[in-house]
């Protein structure tokens, strides 16, 4: 009796233990969803969607700046077109000549420090040469190496310094000069000018640096270019 009571509460603990099992194994498998297939189905598509919409936006920003950009260089051919059929109001006179609407002296055989040019310029009724945009200072480039066809070495005296104010640097009308490329050019490669301090606070056209502004010393000696 006492065997057949063992035997049964045996075959109960079993019945109990694989019950346990199969509601364990059912919350670590659950059963797959009848629409499993087209959820994830809906899933992919939605993703698919959100990154063709990303796409079209994309594209559309790019096609706007392109637009811009065209605009922009539109305006540019525009003007240089208007500026080649206005005739010419200045009248330079030699030993001037005329660069856009400035009359311009390259004096290649004198050599003065910063102050002495701006006194040499004097005598004409002219003064160091400046400008505004990148137009201007490429026609002066022009009107440099046209003048110095034999390459003479000569660096030129311009119009622009930070002696009032530290690396403040105006031009002889008071107007702030434009930084960075591509007026200013780098020294031994690398370091970006004005980069010598207090010690250099005159601007020239160098002549080793393809006629890049660099600052120097006052003191130093160079062609003037002079502006009317």
């Amino acid at each position: 009796m006492v065997k057949m009571i063992v035997v049964v509460l045996l075959m109960l603990a079993g019945h109990r233990s694989l019950a346990f099992e199969e509601i364990a194994e059912e919350r670590l498998f659950p059963p797959l969803h009848p629409n499993c297939t087209q959820s994830l189905t809906d899933l992919l598509l939605l993703r698919q969607e959100a990154q063709l919409n990303r796409m079209a936006a994309a594209q559309e920003a790019t096609t706007e700046l392109l637009k811009a950009s065209l605009e922009a260089l539109v305006q540019v051919r525009d003007s240089l077109k208007a500026e080649e059929h206005t005739p010419a109001t200045v009248k330079c006179l030699s030993p001037f000549t005329q660069v856009r609407d400035s009359c311009l002296l390259l004096a290649l055989h004198e050599l003065h420090t910063w102050a002495s040019a701006r006194q040499y310029c004097g005598r004409y009724g002219a003064d160091l040469v400046h400008f505004s945009d990148v137009n201007a200072y490429v026609a002066i480039l022009d009107y440099i190496n046209t003048i110095n066809q034999q390459r003479k070495s000569v660096n030129v005296w311009i119009g622009g310094s930070d002696e009032a104010v530290e690396d403040t640097w105006v031009w002889i009308t008071g107007e702030l000069m434009p930084r960075g490329p591509p007026f200013w050019g780098t020294k031994d490669g690398y370091r970006p000018q004005p980069s010598d301090g207090r010690s250099q606070n005159c601007a020239i056209l160098w002549q080793p640096d393809q006629y890049y502004m660099h600052d120097v010393s006052c003191t130093y000696k160079a062609v003037p270019l002079c502006q009317i």
